[in-house]
């Protein structure tokens, strides 16, 4: 089947949709009536509704200060020398090549496809027709993968690592494909009772859930996620927020 690339109309219900077999392309937006927003992806374990999730790790020889070819001006691909982790085939597919120092840098592109990368081993990253390399690389240039943010999310852990995707429309078995909420009124799980009209934040305390974010207190910089509204639940229910992660 063909993917169609972009944001798509949904109708209610739609977001609850999961399943093994992909559907859309990874980061396809959906919206509802309304104005609830939803993103497609995957997930990586089993996630039940109303959870915060996060983008997946970063691998620590993948994602930064990689060696590359020196490439030209337009240019569709590039080879690339990873460090001692393997690169499974597509596993950055629709993800980005950021290029993080040297000649280039502060330059991103899609990816289109790759095949398998030994550890420490070199191999081609082709990238999207659309979007050639721009500013030539040299032999200083180095750059970093990132994982499309949707392939492999996980349940937003007590400690950051990485950033908010959305909270699951629906429960989402492992490996499964489904739809994340970004934006407008949710249920989401609350660690400490959300105060109506204040924002809410990540919590440290327990994995997927919500607590008041305190611009005074001592995790005043955890990441927010949007407004709480309609009522102030109190620790294991879920409330309503006001999402604020993306439009």
């Amino acid at each position: 089947m063909a993917f169609i690339y972009g944001k798509i109309g949904g109708n209610p219900g739609d977001e609850k949709a999961t399943g093994t077999t992909q559907l859309h392309p990874l980061g396809t937006s959906m919206e509802l009536p309304g104005g609830r927003v939803y993103y497609y992806g995957q997930a990586n374990g089993a996630i039940t509704a109303g959870k915060i999730c996060q983008n997946a790790v970063g691998i620590a020889n993948h994602d930064m200060d990689l060696a590359v070819n020196t490439a030209s001006a337009g240019d569709k691909s590039l080879s690339v020398t990873v460090g001692g982790t393997a690169v499974t085939e597509d596993q950055y597919k629709d993800g980005l090549v950021i290029v993080n120092d040297g000649t280039g840098e502060g330059h991103t592109y899609m990816i289109l496809q790759h095949d398998a990368i030994d550890s420490s081993g070199s191999g081609t990253i082709n990238l999207y027709d659309s979007d050639p390399i721009k500013v030539a690389f040299e032999a200083a240039t180095i750059v970093g993968l990132f994982k499309n943010q949707y392939h492999d999310f996980i349940i937003y852990p007590t400690t950051a690592t990485g950033h908010a995707v959305g909270v699951t429309a629906t429960d989402i078995a492992d490996n499964a494909y489904g739809w994340l909420q970004t934006w407008g009124p949710a249920a989401v799980l609350c660690d400490v009772a959300f105060v109506i009209g204040n924002h809410v934040r990540v919590s440290d305390g327990t994995a997927g859930s919500g607590e008041p974010l305190d611009r005074d207190g001592t995790h005043e910089n955890e990441e927010s996620i949007g407004v709480a509204s309609l009522i102030a639940p109190v620790t294991t229910d879920y409330g309503v927020v006001d999402l604020r992660i993306r439009p």
